[in-house]
């Protein structure tokens, strides 16, 4: 029999605890602390935050549940500080600041009309568009002859851009269908909103944001927010904000309104604005519904809503989970073209990191 040698079994039992910690590495609940705690696989979630860091896209992936972050990763150019183009992101945002500008009597009712507020923009040949309610501005129900998710060439986009005045340019977009009839995707119906926040306000949509949306979420410093001719700003595009900007709109509407237990958005708008009010005919994937710029569908009898921005950018609650999911895509980048970068983030939100939730 071979004498015991001290030195071998050492060298043994540290091959065996190193097998065991790669081991534990690929199956322990050790990627993410707060995970299981919030029933969350730590595994599938681990799983679709590398997948996320594959895509070579996403820039930045924040998942959040019962008041706990989960994971905050940020790839490529992405960081914490990094400021980013939300697209259309803005338009949901530009829903809050409506909310807000209602709530503090600057607008008695969005079945009010562009009419009662742009009557010095609007001649006579202006007639159905000045009857425009902003109730069907915010529900993309205006009637008019342009839906960019049916316009492959982007014709009625470019038109716009190319035109000298974005917002005479909104005004004039013929009217085919009845308001309030017919959803059609259609961003200059923001600008027109935008117009009309700014005549009732006294506020551009940025300044307004700045004292009483983002002063109560703690969000300090400049983001920058184009504006138009008449300085109005973009109601529907070009606001930039960082992933924990937008984590923080997330919690303000997971939480009804509320911010860090101090009331900033009625309920009643949070409600509202995120209940369904038209259909969209399911042109867009996972919403089948449409709110005031809010996306709304539903997954395994879930219901959940997320702001949509061009190229993959996402605020995503779900409310019976208590979960948000917050992502940022590059634009354009070399390995997808927006639309396809889309929906590679939208449905690793939807699938992969839904799969990990219990």
């Amino acid at each position: 029999m071979k004498a015991f040698n001290p030195n071998e079994f050492r060298l043994i039992l540290l091959l065996l605890l190193f097998s065991c910690n790669l081991a534990c590495d690929r199956v322990g609940p050790d990627h993410y602390p707060n995970a299981s705690i919030n029933q969350i696989d730590d595994q599938l979630l681990f799983e679709a935050v590398e997948k996320a860091e594959q895509d070579q896209g996403i820039l930045s992936l924040i998942v959040y549940r019962n008041n706990d972050v989960i994971v905050e990763a940020y790839f490529g150019d992405g960081g914490v500080d990094s400021l980013h183009r939300t697209k259309s992101v803005t338009k949901s945002v530009s829903s809050i600041l409506m909310g807000l500008a209602i709530n503090q009597g600057h607008i008695n009712s969005i079945d009010e009309t562009v009419g009662d507020y742009l009557s010095e923009y609007l001649g006579p040949e202006d007639s159905l568009v000045s009857k425009v309610t902003i109730r069907q501005l915010l529900t993309m129900t205006g009637g008019f002859d342009w839906n960019e998710l049916t316009d492959p060439d982007w014709i009625y986009w470019n038109n716009w851009v190319r035109s000298e005045d974005h917002f005479i340019y909104a005004l004039k977009v013929p009217i085919i269908h009845e308001p309030g009839t017919q959803f059609t995707y259609c961003t200059t119906g923001c600008q027109i909103l935008s117009g009309i926040f700014t005549e009732a306000t006294g506020y551009s949509l940025k300044a307004f944001a700045e004292k009483f949306l983002f002063a109560p979420l703690n969000i300090t410093g400049d983001r920058p927010w184009n504006t138009d001719l008449h300085e109005f700003n973009y109601g529907g595009i070009t606001l930039q904000l960082t992933a924990r900007d937008m984590l923080k709109i997330g919690q303000l509407y997971l939480n009804r309104g509320l911010y860090k237990g101090n009331r900033v958005v009625p309920e009643a708008w949070v409600s509202s604005s995120t209940s369904p009010q038209v259909s969209t005919g399911n042109t867009m994937y996972f919403a089948s519904q449409y709110g005031y710029y809010w996306w709304i569908g539903e997954k395994q009898g879930r219901s959940y809503y997320f702001a949509n921005g061009y190229g993959g950018q996402f605020i995503c609650v779900f409310p019976e989970l208590e979960l948000l999911v917050i992502a940022q895509s590059e634009l354009n980048n070399e390995f997808h073209e927006p639309g396809e970068q889309w929906v590679n983030t939208l449905s690793l939100i939807m699938n992969d990191v839904l799969d990990a939730v219990l």
